[in-house]
């Protein structure tokens, strides 16, 4: 009798592992699929403020013609990250940010201070707003 609940056990917990490892799968695609639409729609503002930067080079180029051409130069390259973004995937990213904070480990966390007070701010002028 004991060599069949011992099987009995067996099976349940293999089972259970099983189900638990499916469910650990379920939630990192979750995961994958929530931060790659993150990461487009931050690839659409970066993009959209390129547009606008582009749009206020344009107003500046009669007064100010190599500013102006400065200002397109930043909007491209701000262009180009935004492609860039797109065209990576989300896990090419996060190997990037590592191996960076591997690297450089203060500037790695000053950059995510930054980016934490930036939308901290952001954050707070968007609820004011409102």
């Amino acid at each position: 009798m004991d060599v069949v609940s011992d099987e009995n056990n067996s099976a349940t917990g293999s089972t259970t592992t099983r189900n638990a490892a499916e469910m650990a799968e379920d939630v990192k695609d979750q995961a994958r699929r929530l931060a790659e639409d993150q990461k487009q729609a931050g690839a659409d503002r970066i993009g959209g403020v390129a547009g606008a930067i582009h749009s206020a080079a344009d107003e500046l180029k009669e007064r100010m013609p190599a500013a102006a051409s400065y200002v397109h130069d930043a909007a491209d390259r701000l262009e180009g990250a935004a492609e860039k973004l797109r065209n990576r995937s989300v896990d090419d990213l996060f190997a990037t940010a590592s191996g960076f904070a591997r690297e450089q480990p203060l500037a790695f966390f000053g950059g995510a201070l930054v980016a934490g007070f930036a939308l901290s701010r952001f954050i707070k002028s968007a609820s004011s707003n409102r």
